[in-house]
């Protein structure tokens, strides 16, 4: 993933897209589908509660950020959006059938080290922008 593409597409935030069908190159791909990831992860966080009520706020605004970097990528293609997070969390669905599997607690747990990342680099990409 190229991360001169994700300040682009932070900066972009604030423009207005056409609503056109969703055209993105593959370091374009990768970030979208990372951001889709994210985002439904923080979601499943707060809705199943966390450490407190500060901590839940954190991950929707954690989320929210994510929409907001998949929804300039996809060019305001809120279907598309909606196919791929649905997609995002039926994936979400079949790896914690078995909460026991060591398999799949390693599984999330590399999610949630990704995200946290990819939110670090998003963090740092706005405040640069601002």
């Amino acid at each position: 993933m190229k991360y001169p593409i994700l300040a682009a597409a932070l900066l972009l935030a604030g423009t207005p897209h056409a609503a056109t069908a969703m055209t993105i190159d593959a370091d374009e791909r990768e970030l979208y589908d990372n951001s889709i990831q994210c985002m439904a992860f923080f979601g499943i966080m707060a809705g199943l509660g966390s450490e407190g009520v500060a901590e839940d706020s954190k991950m929707v605004e954690s989320g929210a950020k994510f929409l907001a970097v998949a929804t300039v990528l996809a060019d305001e293609d809120e279907a598309q959006i909606k196919t791929d997070f649905d997609a995002q969390m039926n994936k979400f669905a079949r790896i914690t059938k078995n909460p026991d599997d060591p398999e799949m607690i390693k599984q999330v747990k590399d999610i949630d080290e990704s995200c946290q990342f990819l939110e670090t680099l998003v963090d740092a990409m706005l405040e640069g922008a601002s």
